[in-house]
């Protein structure tokens, strides 16, 4: 599979809730940085079916930075990423445009931060 330009479609969900492991956190973590930029967290991650019949990790992506007392903040999902189960390659991404866009409609709209656990939430 290739990066797709549209949102991939969910037929079912496998399994609501898990962890990825620390390799692929970091690895999606150097993604969105070398891709969007500073500021985004993937996280969430659900097991999926998409319409192709291809399972994917579907993960939300949250608008985060550091705050006071170096406590690590997020503002909420902003995007959706989506890796390729079968060789762990992103085939989607929300656009930095995108996540920009709904930070801030969040921000407009008085969301506050809240604080984040480090490591997998």
């Amino acid at each position: 599979m290739s990066l797709n330009t549209t949102v991939p479609k969910v037929i079912k969900i496998l399994q609501q809730k898990g962890e990825i492991n620390d390799e692929l956190d970091y690895a999606l973590m150097n993604y969105l940085l070398q891709h969007i930029g500073p500021g985004y967290t993937a996280c969430q991650p659900q097991l999926v079916e998409l319409d192709d019949g291809n399972q994917a990790i579907k993960m939300g992506i949250d608008n985060t930075f550091i705050g006071k007392d170096n406590k690590l903040m997020g503002l909420g999902i902003v995007g959706t990423l989506f890796v390729d189960v079968a060789n762990l390659k992103v085939i989607f991404c929300s656009s930095r445009e995108e996540l920009e866009e709904n930070t801030k409609k969040l921000q407009d709209a008085g969301v506050e931060p809240q604080v984040r656990p480090r490591g997998k939430y």
